[in-house]
């Protein structure tokens, strides 16, 4: 395929997305009152652009000038052994591919799913809690085609044959009524009689004069209003005339540049992946790559897909890892079998995308728990002060599923690992206190706060000049320390001080800390470069709309 390229992108980050955490800060347990004295807020006459409270996290170390003895770490989630699911409506075939959802309007956590990889067929569970599942009967929903064999079960509410999909996209702006979508492919017989039958259809001279053809595809969608009532959309066609790439495809949206993103790959076999993107589903840009192995990768790997979840004003993503070398001689048209794990990634615009430790993220699960061998991550959920991953989980490597369903076990379930707010990269100390210090930076509010936990520790924290000295009253010795705390949200103090002094000062934040994880800082902050820094001293408007991560 050709035309995959980078776009020339220079664009400003906007206010958190919908799928972003709330920001409001608490007031620590001691030592409040003086961090919280009220104070006139900033005005853009005084400093220019206001930034939006926002949060710091640690996916690298770009935001320090300065750090000792300070180990960056990637987080783990937890498995749920709880939270396993079993479908065994197809005992053959076993339940894959999990979007959950929350249903505010039922006030119940919802999961559709598929019972095998193709066709399309849509089951549905429900759940108070989103841990324990159970099939949602929906015996209303008729299945009008046959051609897949029918109403399965009462759970079962959508069927298209010769048909495969992604995951569940939940549309934030939804101009066309349908917030509910998924992105999808049909082939096989069912283009090919379309195409017969259609003169104008892309597949039409060959499929009359050929016969069915494996290449034959369309690309569509399916939308819903209410995720349980489902259609097809075959305007929404999202590929080309000479790109077809297999599903699962993802989607999310990018509220800085007022887009829909689908995660999709180079082509049909091609264990790359990339991204294009769109405003209306009909007109689309051009595909540009975002991973493929690079000299780091020692070993053959390929990249199946990424699910991504717009995180605060981030974006995080999970890259599945295909682990395909063997001693043996290539077979087929590319390596099919090895097991599968997640990697973590994260952007800051949203566009372009880094491997983080280039470790499992999703460890696989010993034998023979399901996941033990693949563990493909659909959906992430921020729920309360957690993040929930759903998977689809695999006793099997890839391409050996079928061969352990033919023997009589369940290759098949659905798993789900939750992890802390903000801990998907973290600090911690490589032995006993360990220190950092911020790049210059502006504060726009009064109210600091840290997400960390130290129930056997200490942090500690001052404010100092762009030159490292230290604030009068904003010391080490004047903080009121974060001890023996295991908190979201809790709020900087200084015994004297008043943190409302800070704004529109330039000034860098030090942490200290022992037997302590830092997982983030929440502020109205803007990272200042040096023009910034002798425009404020004057008492100048700055613009902190750019590159402010």
């Amino acid at each position: 395929m050709t035309g995959i390229r980078r776009r020339d992108f220079c664009s400003t980050l906007g206010l958190a997305t919908v799928a972003s955490l709330a920001n409001a800060a608490k007031p620590g347990t001691v030592g409040a009152e003086s961090a919280t004295v009220a104070s006139p807020p900033p005005t853009s006459r005084q400093f220019g652009t206001i930034p939006p409270t926002k949060k710091m996290l640690f996916f690298d170390l770009w935001k320090l000038d300065y750090w000792d003895n300070v180990e960056l770490v990637q987080g783990t989630p937890e498995f749920v052994p709880e939270a396993t699911y079993v479908d065994n409506t197809m005992p053959e075939k076993g339940a894959g591919k999990p979007s959950v959802f929350f249903d505010r309007d039922a006030g119940v956590w919802r999961m559709l799913y598929n019972i095998a990889w193709s066709p399309i067929r849509m089951m549905t569970a429900v759940s108070d809690d989103g841990i324990h599942w159970k099939p949602d009967p929906h015996p209303e929903i008729e299945i009008a085609d046959e051609a897949a064999g029918g109403k399965k079960a009462d759970h079962h509410i959508f069927t298209l044959p010769d048909a495969a999909a992604g995951g569940l996209y939940v549309d934030p702006v939804a101009k066309d009524g349908f917030p509910f979508k998924m992105y999808a492919q049909q082939g096989g017989k069912s283009v090919y009689q379309r195409a017969l039958a259609d003169s104008g259809h892309a597949w039409h001279k060959i499929a009359t004069e050929e016969g069915v053809r494996r290449y034959f595809h369309e690309e569509l969608m399916l939308v819903s209003r209410d995720g349980l009532n489902w259609q097809t959309k075959r305007d929404y066609c999202w590929s080309r005339s000479d790109w077809h790439p297999e599903p699962p495809y993802f989607g999310f949206y990018n509220e800085s540049l007022g887009r829909h993103c689908m995660i999709v790959r180079p082509g049909w076999g091609d264990r790359r992946v990339c991204m294009q993107t769109t405003s209306d589903f009909r007109e689309w840009m051009e595909p540009e790559l975002l991973f493929q192995m690079d000299p780091l990768d020692t070993a053959p790997v390929g990249f199946y897909t990424m699910p991504v979840i717009p995180y605060g004003h981030l974006f995080v993503g999970l890259l599945w890892v295909f682990h395909n070398a063997s001693s043996r001689p290539v077979s087929s048209f590319n390596q099919f079998f090895g097991p599968m794990d997640a990697e973590l990634t994260y952007s800051y615009d949203g566009v372009r995308f880094t491997r983080g430790k280039r470790e499992p993220f999703l460890p696989l699960n010993p034998y023979p728990e399901h996941g033990c061998t693949q563990l493909r991550p659909y959906s992430m959920i921020e729920h309360g002060h957690e993040i929930r991953i759903y998977s689809g989980a695999s006793r099997a490597s890839h391409g050996r599923e079928r061969a352990l369903n033919r023997q009589g076990h369940t290759a098949q379930a659905i798993t789900m690992h939750r992890l802390r707010e903000d801990g998907f990269m973290y600090l911690r100390p490589r032995g006993d206190w360990a220190r950092i210090q911020t790049k210059p930076l502006a504060v726009w509010s009064p109210e600091i706060t840290l997400n960390a936990s130290a129930p056997y520790g200490e942090v500690r924290y001052q404010i100092t000049d762009e030159q490292s000295q230290p604030v009068e009253g904003f010391t080490f010795e004047n903080c009121v320390p974060f001890q023996g705390e295991d908190q979201f949200d809790w709020t900087l103090s200084w015994k004297a001080a008043n943190s409302s002094d800070l704004i529109g000062k330039v000034i860098r934040l030090e942490l200290e800390f022992q037997t302590a994880n830092i997982y983030s800082l929440t502020a109205a902050y803007h990272f200042l470069d040096a023009q910034d820094q002798w425009m404020l001293k004057e008492g100048k408007q700055i613009d902190t709309s750019r590159f402010d991560y």
